[in-house]
């Protein structure tokens, strides 16, 4: 397989959280790149060394090393410090050509432009299942940015997941499903394993059923391409106990509660962008 370095060139992470570390692991899962060809750029010295022990990638805390010879530039950081961990003279330091991607939520490109003045920029909403090569990304890109760093993005993300170009104006409604979706998924695990334990099952198997569960379901969406309705109604029989549970949900408002929480990130992210 083609390095992906072949298309962008050396590969810097401003960032070496967790999901720097899953998308460097499907990177080089994938063999899309030489750990030699990625630098990570983090704050914290016992995080560097971790990185480069665990993956042969290169750290450090200078983010202005990081950058001066990176093709592609990731910018991984919480977006509360956007403007103290991407600085003027870290803008300057980057070199005129490199794109940049960020995967930094509710910074927009408007903002990031701000930021990195003259780069061509990518805006992306992964979610945390990422970390074990089932992430869902949303790609955004601006105008500038070349049809070859696309497929790069696609290829890198893909590496972890599944992937989606879209519009920027269909990043907050992606954001408020698919990037904080594992939260709810994991609530519901959560209750429906404690529903098992109240059943009568012991904690572990509760869990794991509850979990292996939604995994598969959501498999089965998409390898079939059948409406989640059709789905339902596949194990949904006239007078019996799905029927009898399903029911149940319904009357609790579960569906009800998805539009809600839904709606009720969007409002927030209204509320962050305003501060």
């Amino acid at each position: 397989m083609e390095k992906i370095t072949a298309q962008t060139g050396l590969l810097a992470f401003i960032g070496g959280g967790a999901m720097t570390e899953a998308i460097i692991k499907g990177i080089l899962g994938a063999g899309l790149a030489d750990p030699g060809e990625i630098f990570v750029g983090e704050p914290s010295a016992a995080r560097c060394e971790y990185l480069q022990k665990t993956y042969g990638i290169k750290a450090s805390g200078d983010n202005k090393a990081v950058v001066k010879d990176a093709g592609l530039i990731i910018l991984a950081v919480k977006p509360q410090v956007v403007d103290a961990a991407i600085t003027a003279e870290l803008a300057a330091a980057m070199p005129p050509q490199a794109t940049v991607l960020s995967i930094m939520g509710s910074v927009d490109l408007a903002k990031l432009h701000q930021v990195v003045p003259g780069h061509a920029v990518i805006r992306v909403m992964p979610n945390t299942p990422l970390a074990v090569g089932a992430g869902m990304t949303a790609i955004a890109p601006d105008s500038k940015v070349s049809s070859e760093m696309i497929d790069a993005a696609k290829t890198i993300f893909g590496s972890c997941g599944e992937v989606e170009v879209v519009a920027e104006s269909a990043i907050e409604a992606i954001t408020a499903v698919s990037g904080c979706g594992p939260g709810y998924v994991f609530m519901l695990i959560d209750a429906l394993a404690d529903a098992g334990v109240n059943a009568g099952l012991p904690r572990a198997l509760a869990i794991k059923l509850a979990a292996q569960t939604f995994a598969g379901s959501g498999k089965m969406v998409l390898e079939t391409a059948l409406h989640p309705a059709q789905l339902r109604d596949q194990v949904t029989s006239p007078g019996g106990t799905t029927i009898a549970g399903i029911h149940a949900l319904e009357n609790r408002g579960v569906r009800a509660a998805m539009y809600d929480a839904v709606l009720a990130v969007l409002e927030r992210s209204e509320k962050l962008k305003g501060k």
